[in-house]
């Protein structure tokens, strides 16, 4: 494996390229998007007004079983709001990203954007400026503990503050996604109420967390082979989640946009076919949660591999064939000892 986890997809970048130029053409923004950012954040909005009056079990249980999928939703139109591919230039890119941010309340959108890209630079240096990373203090208090991995994965994010190298800067779009989204707390407020405003606050804090959906977090960048810095999965909520679950390929190539990325996949299979993927994001929540095996540590960039014992950890899945390729193909890469991770299926 190359010395950084960021050179690992430079150089798979580069041979993609040498081998399949057509790869280029799929670069750019797709305009599109917008029509689904208006979209979601309008059926966000009616689905907390059609709840207003409703118990509050009836809430909860939309806000699970609706409210999460279309804040998610939103979450990565923001994501590729970041990667400008939902309109040309960074300041149209940043305004949709204004737009998505609404029915989600918090204001994150700006602070996403400077965050994500420097987890793009850095992917890996958990000591250093990978945004994403886990803090080694988060590290220390969850251990293998059930309880404290839930607690953690579903409200660390509002403990665990920024490394100070990651600070956002006060610039104009990081006020105005404040001053914007109190604004617009304040409407929705007046529209739909405190249940309204409940079911979009507890959607939100599913979409990326303590459900299905959230696991993405922890599956981008899970250490299940040591020459593999990231993973991509292949289930079927990438249907409702813009394929953001392909995730080998987005690090290899950010500037394609989310209709695109199958393609990019199908176009060099020899270079994904042997990568080990997800195939269950719900199994992979229940697992970290409950299995001791499973840690906070099992980012890239922390040593730890969870898959080197393959009388412990149990089959690997096969990853999935595109359209046009034969099916069966194995998940093993050459060069990964015979290591088999653990089957989501």
């Amino acid at each position: 494996m190359p010395a950084t986890a960021v050179q690992w997809h430079i150089e798979r970048h580069k041979r993609i390229l040498a081998h399949h130029p057509e790869v280029r053409a799929l670069q750019g923004t797709y305009p599109p998007s917008q029509v689904f950012i208006v979209a979601a954040v309008a059926v966000d909005v009616a689905l907390a007004w059609a709840v207003r009056h409703a118990s509050w079990w009836t809430v909860l249980a939309v806000a699970f079983g609706a409210g999460a999928f279309v804040a998610h939703a939103l979450g990565v139109l923001i994501h590729e709001a970041t990667h400008n591919l939902v309109a040309h230039g960074s300041r149209a890119n940043k305004l949709w990203m204004l737009v998505a941010n609404l029915p989600l309340l918090a204001p994150a959108a700006i602070e996403f954007r400077v965050q994500h890209l420097l987890h793009h630079k850095f992917l890996g240096e958990v000591d250093g400026r990978d945004t994403q990373a886990p803090t080694r203090a988060e590290i220390a208090f969850v251990g293998a503990s059930s309880l404290r991995k839930v607690a953690s994965f579903s409200l660390g994010r509002f403990f665990y503050r920024a490394r100070p190298e990651n600070h956002v800067p006060r610039d104009g779009f990081l006020l105005l996604n404040w001053c914007v989204q109190a604004a617009a707390i304040a409407a929705l407020f007046w529209l739909v109420g405190g249940k309204g405003i409940t079911f979009l606050a507890v959607s939100g804090l599913l979409a990326f967390g303590p459900h299905p959906l959230g696991a993405r977090r922890l599956s981008e960048h899970f250490a299940m082979r040591a020459d593999q810095p990231t993973v991509s999965y292949y289930g079927p909520l990438n249907r409702v989640s813009f394929d953001v679950g392909y995730h080998v390929e987005h690090h290899d190539f950010p500037a394609i946009a989310w209709p695109r990325i199958r393609t990019l996949r199908n176009i060099a299979w020899e270079e994904y076919g042997g990568l080990f993927s997800f195939q269950s994001w719900t199994r992979l929540l229940l697992a970290h949660f409950f299995d001791r095996r499973y840690r906070v540590e099992h980012y890239v960039g922390f040593g730890a591999t969870l898959g080197e014992n393959p009388s412990e950890v149990g089959e690997s899945p096969r990853t999935p064939s595109p359209p046009g390729r034969p099916s069966g193909a194995s998940a093993s890469s050459p060069g990964a000892g015979g290591m088999r991770p653990p089957s989501f299926v």
